[in-house]
């Protein structure tokens, strides 16, 4: 596009007519670009209807989308998949000790941790409130244990600095397999009784889901 617009004012200082030809080869090149923008622009838009406004990780409305997608790589064997549930531990305390505005910078600091130390390829997304889920490709739940053991002594060795303080939080985790045979909302759930079993044993602690786990006093998804 840029060598015919120059040809055409070459063309025009120079006297000379505008060829009908080039005319239409500049006119065409101008729609192509417009319809260009206006593609990345819904992209971008769309993109940004995803994440969420706060902590910029995924958010909850491009959950379901990706756990249908590595749930069907499941059911092929192509990998397995571990579901995490993530739950900050005594945020009220820590919003209404400090502050909303603490309570948010707390929740941008660990989500940034998080995503820091993930695999590339692995997901965060906002669930809700304090509450975050982990999606582990090509892993076990005792793989995926290991990932979020990790994290989570991070977490409870990184102090969020908001202003002159420090705040320091913990989190728990629920763990769960993808199971081939079951809905992905049914194995969220399981991810969910496994974080309720952390909690329950005192916080701070990452629990596998199995079949023993108490359920949950709330539904997933």
């Amino acid at each position: 596009m840029h060598q015919l617009a120059t040809r055409l004012l070459l063309t025009t200082a120079e006297g000379i007519p505008t060829g009908v030809q080039d005319y239409e080869l500049f006119n065409s090149a101008v729609k192509s670009l417009r319809l260009e923008a206006a593609t990345l622009k819904r992209e971008l838009d769309d993109l940004l209807s995803h994440i969420d406004p706060l902590t910029g990780v995924n958010g909850r409305t491009l959950l379901l989308t990706t756990l249908r997608e590595l749930h069907s790589m499941v059911k092929r064997k192509v990998m397995p998949c571990s579901l995490v549930m993530m739950d900050l531990d005594h945020f009220k305390a820590v919003n209404d000790t400090y502050g909303h505005q603490a309570g948010d910078s707390v929740l941008i600091a660990c989500a940034r941790y998080v995503t820091q130390h993930l695999r590339p390829y692995d997901k965060i997304f906002r669930y809700g409130g304090e509450e975050f889920v982990l999606t582990i490709q090509n892993a076990t739940s005792e793989v995926a244990l290991g990932t979020v053991t990790h994290i989570r002594e991070g977490l409870a060795n990184m102090p969020v600095h908001y202003k002159e303080m420090l705040i320091g939080v913990t989190a728990s985790f629920g763990v769960a397999p993808l199971d081939s045979d079951l809905s992905v909302e049914q194995s969220l759930d399981h991810a969910d009784q496994a974080l309720y079993a952390a909690k329950s044993e005192g916080r701070n602690c990452a629990k596998i889901w199995n079949a023993t786990v108490r359920p949950a006093a709330h539904t997933a998804l």
